[in-house]
């Protein structure tokens, strides 16, 4: 059997400083309002994609 201790990841000393000080969950909305904003964005070139498709 093989040590495979490299395949181990180091402990996530940011996350858990993170968490320990309720940060975590200001990193959390700031992502979720990152993913809202690339949706919407899409959402919205997809509907002008499609009037302009309409048009030709």
């Amino acid at each position: 059997m093989t040590h495979l201790s490299f395949l181990q990841a180091p402990p996530a000393e940011m996350a858990d400083l993170f968490r320990a000080e309720g940060k975590i969950y200001v990193v959390l909305a700031v992502l979720g309002i990152v993913f809202v904003g690339l949706v919407a964005y899409l959402v919205w070139m997809e509907r002008r994609i499609k009037k302009l498709e309409k048009k030709a």
